[in-house]
């Protein structure tokens, strides 16, 4: 048996083509079929994004009239805050504050005078020992003083013997002189005349030996002063 050749081919192909009809009214209700099928295939895809598309409208219509109602969607809203633990104290009423004593003031024999314009205070020096002592006299003013005698008279006990004066004064600007009077050390500083103190503090210290355990308790000073023509004095003890 032969092969067929390329023509007996081309032969047989044309007459099976020619022994076949298509079906169109067969192929057109498949055509038909399809598009069906395809149609609500597409509906039912697009049934879950409308009703998501339609959640979306609600929302921002939602969140548009927080917009127009004052912006109440920008921020979340501020914490009030807590409480303070810190509780007032009620005033006083007028009628208390009347009627309340006033606060007692102690007053000791060493405390500060301040006749004025004048403020004195005396002390022992805190360099003193057993058998020495440094009282010091300490004056403040206010106002320029033309006029000053600073006295300081210590007991005569036993023992006792003048070693000194001194003033933060300039020399030039004060005497100073010590004297025994009536069973005491009397010391004085005096301003010279025509010489003026400024407004401030200044010290007058004196010294002086003495015996063992010894008490300044009757040692006194006395000041005088005049400042702006008025007169001031004041005393006191150490």
């Amino acid at each position: 048996m032969r092969e067929p050749d390329e023509r007996d081919l081309r032969v047989l192909l044309r007459e099976e083509a020619e022994r076949h009809r298509p079906d169109r009214d067969a192929m057109f209700e498949r055509i038909v079929r399809g598009r069906a099928e395809s149609r609500r295939t597409t509906l039912v895809r697009l049934r879950p994004l409308a009703a998501a598309a339609a959640v979306g409208l609600v929302v921002v219509g939602v969140v548009g009239v927080r917009f127009a109602g004052g912006g109440e969607g920008d921020s979340a809203p501020a914490a009030a805050p807590a409480p303070s633990a810190v509780r007032a104290t009620p005033s006083p009423s007028p009628s208390a504050t009347a009627t309340s004593a006033p606060p007692k003031v102690s007053v000791s024999s060493k405390a500060a005078h301040r006749p004025g314009f004048l403020t004195t205070d005396g002390e022992v020096d805190a360099h003193s020992n057993p058998n020495w002592t440094q009282g010091n006299v300490t004056l403040r003013t206010t106002r320029r003083l033309t006029a000053l005698a600073v006295t300081v008279s210590v007991s005569r006990t036993d023992g006792v013997a003048t070693t000194g004066q001194w003033s933060t004064l300039p020399n030039e600007m004060v005497t100073m002189s010590v004297a025994e009077s009536d069973g005491r050390l009397v010391y004085r500083f005096v301003l010279k005349d025509g010489a003026s103190v400024s407004p401030g503090q200044y010290v007058f210290a004196v010294q002086f030996n003495h015996a063992s355990k010894r008490s300044p308790a009757a040692d006194t000073y006395a000041v005088s002063a005049t400042g702006g023509g008025r007169d001031a004095a004041a005393r006191g003890g150490f």
